[in-house]
Parts: C-alpha cells; sequence; structure tokens
C-alpha cells in the first residue's frame, strides 16, 4: 500500500509542478493562486496544503531539487583547479533541465535563483583570481566576482530565452575571455 501512496505522492507533486511551470509562462508567481494551481493540476485545495504552504512553497522546493542537482553536479569540480569545468557542469545541467529552466530564467521566473546557481562558483573563482592578482584587495575580488556573477546571469538568461543555441563548452569559451582579458586589464590599471 504504501507504494501506492508514493507513487499518488510522486504523481501529485509533478502535476503541481507541470501546473506551477505553465502559469509561469504567462504570470509571474505573485499572481499565482492556489485555486489555479489545483485547477491546472486537477487536484483539489487539500491536497495542495498536504505538500506545499502556497505557490512560493511549491516553486522554492522545485528550485531546491534543480539547485541540489547543479550542486551535485559540481561538486567535483569544486575539489579541482579548473573553474571552467565547474561552469561547464552548470551549463550542461542547465540544458539537460531546459525546459524547467526556461521558465525559471524567463521574465516571469525567479531573478534570485540564477544568481544563487552562480554563486556556487564564488570561493573557487576568488581563489583563482587571487593567485592572478596577488595585490588585489579581498573587497576588490569580491567586487570583481558581483560583476561577473552577474554578466554571467545576463549571458545564461539571453542564452536560455534564445533556445540555447550554443553549447556549453561554447559559453564557457566565451565567458572564459571576457574573465580573463577583464582581469589582465584590470591588473593593469
Amino acid at each position: 500500500m504504501a507504494d501506492k501512496t508514493d507513487r499518488r505522492v510522486q504523481y501529485t507533486k509533478a502535476a503541481l509542478k507541470q501546473s506551477l511551470l505553465e502559469l509561469m509562462r504567462s504570470r509571474p508567481i505573485d499572481k499565482i493562486t492556489v485555486k489555479q494551481l489545483c485547477e491546472t493540476a486537477d487536484i483539489n485545495r487539500g491536497t495542495f496544503y498536504a505538500h506545499y504552504n502556497d505557490p512560493y512553497d511549491l516553486l522554492r522546493q522545485i528550485e531546491d531539487e534543480l539547485f541540489d542537482e547543479i550542486l551535485g553536479a559540481v561538486e567535483t569540480s569544486l575539489t579541482s583547479e579548473a573553474i571552467t569545468q565547474l561552469l561547464t557542469e552548470i551549463f550542461e545541467t542547465i540544458v539537460e533541465n531546459s525546459e524547467l529552466c526556461g521558465v525559471l530564467f524567463s521574465q516571469f521566473g525567479d531573478k534570485a535563483f540564477l544568481r544563487r546557481i552562480m554563486f556556487i562558483a564564488h570561493d573557487k573563482s576568488i581563489d583563482e583570481w587571487r593567485r592572478f592578482l596577488p595585490s588585489a584587495e579581498p573587497k576588490q575580488l569580491e567586487m570583481l566576482y558581483v560583476f561577473f556573477a552577474n554578466g554571467c546571469v545576463a549571458i545564461i538568461e539571453d542564452w536560455v530565452q534564445r533556445g540555447m543555441e550554443e553549447s556549453p563548452t561554447q559559453l564557457v569559451t566565451f565567458i572564459e575571455k571576457i574573465t580573463v582579458n577583464s582581469l589582465r586589464a584590470f591588473m593593469q590599471a
């Protein structure tokens, strides 16, 4: 009986997830009601509240699952020297979850979520840049990271919305060129 119950719970959660993503294609999360979610998923409100507090809670859980998947994909890269591999793993996971990311990174998506993903690379980037720019102040390195992370966020949003025409490797190569050239210019300033 437990197996049947688990499958029903999985089905219900999947239906609610799909319903939220469907609704977010045309409106922001703050314009989505529990009633709309339940009607779209064809479930009752009581079932919704058995799993989630509100649409924001559902969105947070969807984002947390994707974040955990990305983090799992990059864990080996976090211990290696190259930021390239870490970024490649992030972009490949985005490709694997293209439908979900297409909604999450759209005009109605959660802008903070993509920034959260990009900050996975924070410590590794700062450490790498510290070797490249030994005389830089910690505050300068933090400002550089904020600048590059936000640039990466904009590039990823554009890439996803254009249908991910470039491969993850092409995107990483582009970002690396910008980063290396910017760091060289920073060294000369």
